[in-house]
């Protein structure tokens, strides 16, 4: 049986992407190496603070379990509340915008899409949150390191085109033994 020119070339074709592909095995980005103090079992705590955006005085608390999917270029985390499986998280890196992603996934449905930025210490975060009396908002959570063990944050609220943010929430991160 005869192969057609063109069908020929399509096998080559095939063939030297292939070859192309396995000759370049694709090696996670060097700025994931920055998520790396997150892999482990953690506990968080904290408590949301009264603003124009809800009330303050909740206390809350959750635990997550952090590690690296195979390969190596993704971040998962799995949270609990009261030992059920609320949110899981994917973290990776986008070379070509120059920040990480993080995309949540609720129980209940939800999907938030996060973009952030790290440096040696402290990882902001942003993403568009829900309208507040027909304006835009955007959400801000913002991690400090505060030991090789812990961690402060903060989650803040902008309105509209408003200059400021307004913390809406703040607490801790205590990694387990």
């Amino acid at each position: 049986m005869k192969m057609s020119s063109a069908a020929g070339c399509l096998v080559m074709l095939f063939a030297a992407l292939a070859a192309h592909s396995q000759s370049h095995t694709p090696t996670p980005s060097p700025e994931l190496k920055k998520q790396d103090f997150f892999v482990g079992d953690w506990t968080l705590q904290g408590e949301t603070k009264a603003s124009a955006f809800g009330v303050g005085g909740q206390k809350f608390k959750s635990t997550e379990h952090l590690e690296w999917m195979p390969g190596g270029f993704f971040l998962l985390a799995h949270s609990y509340a009261d030992e059920r499986l609320v949110e899981l998280t994917v973290i990776g890196y986008d070379a070509e915008e120059k920040a990480f992603t993080h995309t949540s996934y609720g129980a209940g449905g939800r999907i938030e899409r996060w973009l952030g930025t790290a440096d040696s210490d402290t990882w902001t975060w942003t993403r568009d949150g829900r309208p507040v009396d027909g304006k835009p908002t955007r959400v801000r959570l913002r991690i400090k390191k505060t030991s090789a063990r812990s961690y402060s944050f903060t989650q803040d609220v902008q309105a509209g085109d408003a200059p400021g943010w307004t913390t809406v929430a703040a607490g801790t991160g205590v990694k387990s033994p």
